[in-house]
């Protein structure tokens, strides 16, 4: 969910156009998005985001744009031997959530949600009834879908110079949620990391109070080490293994590896190598910064799926 996306409804809802919102509430087998996925309708088509384009995209569309779209949850087959299907070959099948638009109120409060980083609940009625922002708290109600305006998954990359700067420059396109830090005022700049959640000038061995209590980082986040050198790549491996990350990547050569894991077995780490994947990033033979961002990042996305 990204601001970007607000834009072009607020627009057409100023104008008094009808808009409706089609979010992906289930699906089952194989489907081109998962749940959450949303795409806007406005009378002349598609405004913003996407449920998978397509045969799906296109039926919705017409739906809209044809004065037949009824508010609430419809299901819809993605198998073309389904006489009822869309036409699809996915074969799964998919349960869409329809909601007419007409209040900017709630879209505006989640646009401007997601400029302060709120951790907030975007609640749509299962009957298609009008959107809210609730505090996370006052969730869990069955007659709704409830998708948070924040994905509760991170990147904490350590390091500021040439790759870690590529990388940021994907994971904003990705609209993931990353921290970046690095011991040089001159690479720890907010200006290289303009979407960063927070940019730290601290020590390598001071992450730990750099990142404390909720800004550590959990079973659900990813931590990328790509520092200057030796130095720092051990203090940050040792901070990540301190914390409860599901991913650890590190950058750097099979000579390096195998003398950072000697000295991690001295350090009181004898299993820290399991934890740690090395060299980060997919096999792609990738060499320039761009190209080794590119592995990194398909690697995180690979690892956030499977995580689901």
């Amino acid at each position: 969910m990204t601001v970007e996306f607000w834009d072009p409804i607020l627009a057409a809802l100023a104008q008094g156009q009808s808009v409706w919102l089609i979010t992906v509430a289930a699906a089952c087998g194989s489907t081109p998005q998962r749940p959450g996925a949303m795409m806007a309708v406005g009378p002349a088509g598609r405004l913003a985001g996407t449920i998978g384009g397509g045969a799906l995209e296109y039926h919705c569309v017409r739906q809209v744009t044809g004065g037949q779209a009824v508010p609430g949850v419809r299901h819809l087959s993605l198998d073309e031997r389904d006489p009822h299907g869309v036409g699809m070959v996915c074969g799964g099948s998919t349960d869409l959530l329809f909601t007419p638009l007409t209040d900017p109120a709630p879209l505006q409060a989640v646009r401007a949600g997601l400029l302060r980083r709120q951790e907030a609940l975007f609640c749509l009625p299962l009957d298609g009834g009008a959107p809210c922002v609730v505090p996370p708290e006052h969730g869990g109600q069955p007659h709704r879908l409830e998708l948070p305006l924040l994905d509760p998954r991170r990147v904490f990359v350590i390091g500021g110079g040439h790759v870690a700067r590529e990388v940021a420059r994907l994971l904003e396109q990705l609209d993931y949620r990353y921290l970046v830090a690095d011991d040089r005022p001159e690479f720890a700049d907010a200006a290289y990391f303009p979407a960063a959640e927070q940019v730290v000038c601290t020590g390598f061995e001071e992450l730990g109070s750099a990142f404390a209590g909720a800004q550590a980082p959990t079973a659900r986040d990813a931590v990328c080490i790509m520092t200057r050198g030796h130095a720092g790549d051990a203090a940050a491996v040792r901070w990540a293994l301190d914390t409860e990350a599901g991913y650890i990547g590190l950058m750097g050569s099979r000579r390096k590896r195998e003398k950072l894991f000697a000295d991690l077995a001295a350090a009181g780490y004898p299993h820290g190598p399991e934890r740690i994947t090395t060299p980060i990033g997919l096999a792609i033979g990738a060499v320039t910064p761009a190209e080794i961002a590119v592995s990194v990042c398909a690697q995180l996305i690979q690892w956030f799926r499977q995580e689901g």
